[in-house]
């Protein structure tokens, strides 16, 4: 094959070609009692060789957990006060709201980069965002912006942010009535995961993540979904070996896209982690983020279960053993917002399909189960089987009293 560019008779025809490899890599920690002065991980994080004086650090927090942890603030300045030979509290920790609220306008970033203005962060200055996946989205994306890049260390503190949104490489924030509109690729220094917050989060937040936990099983790793679906009781009962469980091996699983996919930064035109998630996002949007991410793509997985058995990708018993283990756990599985049109008669998540592809690019691919545990790739959705699916899902599963029921019919069978 012939690589050469052929220029024009009379234009310049110099080219300099440029190219270079970087290696990433960051630790992913779990741990309990973070700021705990006897708690190692946090200190050997920020530690640098021959650092000349102490290093700069912000924290920004989730105004939910403050509430939840009145003494959390002090415990962080006990903690710099213990390490201040290393390390230097640039200003009193900033207080966000938490939720999708702190991701929905420019308000919030301009706020955060004001502070590390403020505070006088150089590059070698450091963000700890301490939070749900909503602040820290929001609090990566202000500090991979603020002078190019400062350094960030995120401490996840809901069950979601856990496994997923705070383990990756992605943040932003939503603009133009679509999700995560804006943002960036940028890597964290370090994830602490310190599962001693998680005792303190409502139902609603602690199950959400759980929702994404299924999302990877069924398409990467059946043992995990078997895992879930046995312990899904144990999970709606908060049991603590069950959920730290489900967290760990739902990051192993996503870590090791990152790290092994190779395309960890989504330059083509796949979705392979995304499994319910295109009528999910649309979901969100609809509800004005009264519904949580997790229990969207809880909806969404279970809308495109029942595509993958019309598609013969699942069987119907697949499908039922999916749905009752989402409902066993606490997670919906119908919501009225499914069933939403715009003024043309269009439904509205079917406009969410487009939004879905734009925000990737290329083509649109989506992904499917093909068999639990198994991935293939769609390139088209038939809405004629998500209005089937659409009612379905409110016709079985929509009244929630009658779930217990029809989950013992289905354990049964």
């Amino acid at each position: 094959m012939n690589n050469k560019i052929r220029f024009p008779e009379g234009l310049p025809r110099t080219v300099i070609p440029l190219k270079f490899a970087q290696s990433f890599h960051y630790p992913v920690c779990f741990t309990r009692d973070v700021f705990n002065t006897r708690n190692p991980i946090l200190i050997d994080t920020l530690k640098v060789k021959n650092q000349p004086r102490a290093r700069k650090i912000m924290v920004m927090i989730d105004d939910g957990l403050t509430r939840q942890n009145p003494q959390l603030l002090n415990d962080i300045s006990q903690w710099f006060e213990h390490h201040k030979e290393l390390v230097c509290l640039a200003c009193e920790p900033v207080v966000f709201p938490g939720g999708e609220q702190v991701k929905n306008s420019w308000d919030h970033v301009h706020r955060a980069t004001k502070a590390m203005n403020d505070a006088e962060l150089d590059r070698h200055g450091v963000v700890i965002a301490v939070g749900g996946g909503a602040l820290l989205d929001m609090a990566g994306f202000s500090a991979a912006i603020f002078h190019r890049g400062i350094q960030l260390v995120r401490i996840p503190t809901t069950t979601l942010a856990q496994n997923d949104a705070g383990i990756g490489v992605k943040n932003g924030i939503n603009q133009y009535g679509k999700k995560n509109c804006i943002g960036t690729f940028f890597l964290p220094a370090a994830v602490i995961n310190d599962y001693g917050f998680l005792a303190t989060l409502s139902f609603e937040h602690f199950i959400g993540g759980v929702a994404e936990a299924f999302k990877i099983a069924l398409i990467r790793d059946r043992s995990f979904f078997s895992f879930l679906e046995k312990n899904s009781v144990r999970l709606k009962q908060r049991d603590p070996a069950a959920i730290e469980e489900t967290i760990e091996r739902c990051a192993r699983l996503h870590l090791d896209h990152i790290a092994h996919s190779g395309d960890a930064f989504e330059t083509g035109s796949s979705r392979p982690l995304d499994y319910g998630h295109w009528s999910a996002h649309k979901i969100e949007m609809l509800s004005g983020f009264s519904m949580g991410h997790g229990q969207a793509v809880s909806v969404g997985i279970a809308l495109d279960s029942y595509t993958a058995w019309q598609l013969s990708l699942i069987s119907r018993a697949e499908l039922d053993r999916i749905i009752a283990a989402l409902i066993n756990c606490g997670l919906p599985v119908w919501s009225q917002y499914l069933a939403i049109t715009d003024t043309s008669g269009r439904l509205e998540i079917e406009n969410g399909l487009e939004e879905f592809r734009q925000h990737l690019g290329g083509r649109l691919t989506f992904t499917m189960p093909d068999g639990i545990g198994q991935t293939c790739e769609r390139h088209e959705m038939d809405f004629d089987i998500v209005r089937q699916g659409i009612a379905f899902l409110k016709n079985t599963w929509g009244d929630a009293g009658r779930n217990s029921r029809i989950t013992e019919t289905i354990r049964q069978r």
